[in-house]
């Protein structure tokens, strides 16, 4: 793409550079600000002058200067000791409106002044906010939680604030927007300000100012809880299905025949008569199961074969328990 290129290394130093800087530290006037002059290359701050404006007119009450801070009078001020307190010892009397010295605290007494309007949403939640009519007298009665910690925080202040609420919406009960739309008439001056469930967004805070949170958000449910685990006599036998159950009384069986087999011919716990070799079967396959068999085990195939049943045992019981529990 062709086009215009500048090449760096023919641009310098211009040598007016120096004799501008000069002109321009060298240039006073008497601005809006005070006095527009350079000291030592920085700008000087001048002093303000503080203005008591009365109706049309205005009243000189004092000075600010760096050097000072809060004076009355420029022309005593040079050389004292630099004193930042209370404006009310370094400036004269001000008038405030009503023509009085006294500062104001605002309504301390209910006035015909204009009150200020308070818009509420219409149609949300009634434990926030809930707009109804006396049949009566057709007077609009605003409740709920969002009120009520509103007039807790006037009834706070140390001084009256006349307002009166103002439902965003129709004479029908309807809303007349979103929470967004209800927002906004407080940009353009609509409300004064809106007391309601809102939600801060970033988006909102462009163009009207929030209070801090006075309750956290979040969702939370109640539903009826319906247990649906039967409670009986059976509930032993749950934790495992019927097949596992069969599975494991076979395998006991199982597990004390072949011991048997490895032990009756070396070992004379096993030995005898035909019933009581029976009855050792049975008694050694369920004493495993409490880690606790009377016989002793001498040859090694069977010693194998019973550390290998001790460990699924252990593993099968605790499962059992895991599951019983829960």
């Amino acid at each position: 793409m062709e086009g215009t290129y500048l090449t760096w290394k023919h641009f310098s130093v211009s040598e007016y550079g120096p004799n501008l800087i000069r002109s321009l530290s060298g240039i006073q006037f008497k601005g809006l600000a005070g006095d527009y002059h350079f000291v030592d290359g920085q700008l000087h701050v001048s002093g303000f002058e503080i203005v008591n404006v009365i109706g049309t007119g205005g009243l000189v009450v004092g000075f600010w200067t760096r050097e000072n801070g809060l004076v009355r009078d420029l022309s005593t001020s040079s050389g004292t000791t630099p004193t930042f307190s209370t404006w009310k010892d370094h400036l004269n009397p001000v008038v405030w409106p009503g023509i009085t010295n006294a500062v104001p605290r605002g309504w301390e007494i209910p006035t015909n002044g204009k009150k200020l309007q308070i818009g509420v949403p219409v149609g949300t939640f009634p434990q926030f906010v809930k707009v109804t009519k006396d049949p009566i007298t057709h007077e609009t009665i605003v409740t709920g939680f969002c009120i009520d910690f509103f007039e807790a925080v006037i009834q706070a202040l140390p001084y009256d604030v006349s307002h009166r609420f103002i439902p965003f919406g129709d004479h029908d009960g309807k809303s007349s927007g979103n929470y967004n739309d209800l927002l906004y008439q407080v940009y353009l001056g609509i409300y004064d300000a809106v007391v309601g469930d809102t939600t801060i967004l970033a988006n909102r805070s462009s163009y009207v100012d929030f209070t801090l949170p006075y309750s956290t958000s979040g969702v939370g449910m109640v539903v009826p809880l319906k247990d649906d685990v039967t409670r009986s006599s059976q509930i032993f036998f749950r934790p495992l299905t019927l097949g596992l159950w069969l599975t494991t009384l076979g395998s006991f069986f199982v597990v004390g025949c072949l011991v048997w087999i490895l032990e009756h011919r070396v070992n004379t716990d096993f030995t005898g008569p035909l019933l009581y070799q029976i009855s050792t079967i049975f008694w050694f396959a369920f004493s495993i199961m409490v880690f606790a068999p009377r016989e002793r085990v001498l040859s090694l195939s069977a010693r194998v074969v019973v550390i290998t049943w001790y460990f699924i045992v252990l593993v099968l019981t605790q499962s059992y328990t895991a599951s019983l529990s829960s």
